[in-house]
């Protein structure tokens, strides 16, 4: 009786042990899949990151490299701003000369007055000095010197009074007037008169 009770017992601590083994072993197996699937998982996030990480490297090399063709660019610029801007000033001042002869063509009155020359300086002197200034010799200016003649003295004054209604022309005055006898006894003003160019053109 008593041998029967310790087999018995002997196949339940048997069972007890094939079950305890099977548990451990799905237990392990459970804990190798979970395993593995997060070192996959850690494994495809790797690789995302590093395509990420080389598609952010082609893109700073490329933008590295337009960045040095900007700079190229610009040092290129920069090493012609001089002469661009040499050029934009002679543009400018050609435009502004040009724009003075055509608004000395537009003022002359016609008929009674013809201009015989017409000098363009940097140097004229003002005979009037503006308000504020210093004392001494005024600045020199742009203009130009203008010589005509005219059949009646209202012929200059109209003259003047047209350059300075011009955009062109800031003061105006006569520098000589001289009066002579032509053939028939007519009387012709021959004249010199200082159109300076204003300083700053009024808004149109």
């Amino acid at each position: 009786m008593i041998n029967v009770n310790l087999i018995s017992e002997q196949e339940r601590i048997r069972k007890v042990g094939e079950t305890a083994g099977r548990i451990a072993f799905f237990v392990a197996v459970a804990v190798f899949v979970a395993t593995m699937f997060a070192i996959t998982i850690q494994q495809t996030r790797l690789r995302a990151l590093r395509n990420t990480a080389d598609t952010t490297e082609a893109q700073i090399a490329g933008l590295q490299s337009r960045k040095a063709e900007i700079d190229g660019l610009q040092q290129q610029i920069d090493a012609k701003r001089p002469l661009v801007d040499l050029l934009r000033g002679a543009r400018d001042s050609e435009a502004k000369w040009c724009n003075a002869l055509t608004d000395v063509a537009a003022a002359t009155p016609k008929p009674g007055m013809s201009i015989t020359s017409l000098r363009s300086s940097d140097s004229l002197q003002p005979k009037v000095k503006e308000q504020g200034q210093k004392s001494g010799r005024p600045p020199k200016c742009e203009g130009f010197t203008i010589a005509g003649e005219a059949a009646s003295g209202d012929l200059v004054s109209q003259f003047i009074t047209n350059l300075q209604n011009t955009k062109s022309f800031g003061d105006v005055y006569v520098d000589s007037m001289r009066r002579r006898t032509v053939e028939g006894g007519k009387e012709v003003f021959e004249f010199d008169v200082q159109a300076l160019l204003a300083k700053e053109k009024p808004a149109p």
